[in-house]
């Protein structure tokens, strides 16, 4: 649970209500994590994802992607054990969509993640 959820009576997300708490706590804590930019909105040095401006190619810019999704993840979400992350198909050529496969309490979870990579940003959901 984060900080401000401590303090806070909201309802359960409204789009996922009878998601497991601590699953939504997972993705939400994921959603925060992975759309700071690193050296951006935390005190953390290696917090975020970092500028990925550099890469021209879909290809290059995917890669990097899922190196910075792993890096963040094993570093910043301990809950949860990363199995794979795959590149799905995405019907915005503007859009780069993930598969993210993980364990939680020996469970499998698999969540999905969508990167625009014309804002920047992420998007992470449970996996239908």
């Amino acid at each position: 649970m984060s900080l401000f959820q401590k303090f806070t009576s909201a309802s359960p997300d409204p789009v996922h209500p009878s998601e497991e708490p601590e699953v939504q706590s997972i993705i939400n804590n994921l959603n925060n994590i992975l759309n700071t930019r690193k050296d951006y909105g935390s005190p953390l040095p290696d917090f975020g994802i970092r500028d990925l401006n550099e890469y021209t190619s879909r290809d290059q810019i995917a890669h990097a992607v899922m190196g910075e999704v792993k890096r963040n993840i094993e570093q910043y979400e301990k809950r949860v054990e990363l199995i794979s992350i795959t590149v799905e198909q995405s019907p915005n050529i503007f859009q780069l969509s993930f598969k993210i496969e993980c364990r939680l309490r020996d469970q499998e979870k698999n969540l999905r993640m969508i990167f625009d990579s014309v804002f920047n940003n992420c998007y992470v959901d449970r996996w239908t």
